[in-house]
């Protein structure tokens, strides 16, 4: 009895190692980080990877990319990072110094460029994100892809069919220039673009307003990131509708992905032409009734100034007649 004892307990003990094993494993099993300069390739990596991954990304969506302020746990955060997905635009001109901070030698850099703030730009940008992550984790986002891609599809069929509803060609926009590629692929006439407001000289904001006046510019479309009040002076002075519109995925609540953010953007268009539509329409009636009065009242001034001419001559005609 006692020899069966002990063999029982040597047994447990032998494997009581392989019991232990996929405790230890998924314990050990960490999501990969991924670190994104942007909202606007880091919304894309969230919508394919979703909790399998922490990602992070370092400038808010709010701002523009240029006014990154540095946290020290971002450098902790590239340490710790698989990969590090970057646009390779102007703005991240910080990003050597924070990279240069980090000693992370096994970090992969990819650069996904170009534009994404169209339906075009936005599919290219998801095929882009998508491969890589595919290639470096090793995992098939074949799925993910196809049903991103068909979101981006639905939002320009629609974008599609509001523009020739509302003929939107004829619609003439002044706009923040980061925002003429997707204001141009929603079908409307963009006549002049800005630079940021405070690179603007005098002379530069007296062009804007003479283009806005002499065109009949319907639309003025400010960049959220860059500034949300300078093209409501331009709107105001020629009675256009002033419009803000964002250019990363996030900086508003329901944009954040870049289906979604395509979604809002293009609604603030349309919805704008609609009410400058409706208020040019009663513009027209305005002036159409103010034409009417002035005509009734010269018509009335003329049937008046008659009458009085006819009231005089009948009154000669009279006083002639009693002389004789």
């Amino acid at each position: 009895m006692k020899n069966k004892m002990l063999l029982t307990l040597a047994m447990a003990f032998l494997m009581l190692p392989l019991l232990l094993v996929p405790v230890t494993e998924a314990q050990t099993t960490e999501k990969p980080v991924i670190v994104c300069t942007t909202s606007a390739v880091g919304s894309v990596v969230e919508q394919f990877l979703g909790a399998k991954a922490e990602v992070l990304v370092l400038v808010h969506p709010g701002l523009c990319p240029a006014d990154f302020d540095l946290k020290p746990g971002y450098v902790d955060a590239i340490n710790r990072a698989t990969i590090l997905f970057d646009q390779g635009i102007p703005g991240e001109f910080w990003l050597s110094s924070l990279l240069n901070a980090s000693s992370n030698q096994d970090l992969t850099i990819v650069t996904i460029p170009g534009v994404y703030n169209t339906p075009a730009g936005a599919k290219n940008y998801i095929r882009g994100v998508g491969g890589n992550l595919s290639q470096i984790l090793e995992v098939n986002l074949d799925s993910e892809m196809a049903s991103m891609l068909s979101e981006v599809d639905s939002v320009s069929s629609w974008m599609s069919g509001q523009a020739s509803s509302l003929q939107v060609s004829n619609v003439k926009v002044i706009c923040m220039a980061w925002l003429k590629t997707f204001i141009d692929s929603a079908g409307f006439n963009v006549v002049a673009t800005y630079n940021p407001p405070e690179t603007l000289s005098a002379a530069d904001i007296t062009e804007l307003l003479e283009i806005a006046q002499d065109e009949g510019v319907a639309l003025v479309v400010d960049n959220l990131q860059i500034d949300v009040e300078f093209g409501e002076g331009i709107a105001s002075h020629v009675g256009a509708e002033h419009l803000v519109l964002t250019n990363f995925p996030g900086a508003i609540p329901n944009t954040e992905t870049l289906a979604s953010m395509l979604q809002y953007n293009a609604e603030q268009l349309f919805n704008g032409t609609v009410t400058w539509q409706s208020t040019s329409s009663l513009k027209a009636e305005k002036v159409d009734l103010q034409n009417q009065v002035a005509l009734f009242q010269i018509t009335t001034a003329l049937a008046v100034i008659i009458a009085l001419v006819e009231a005089v001559l009948l009154y000669a005609r009279r006083k002639k007649k009693s002389d004789t």
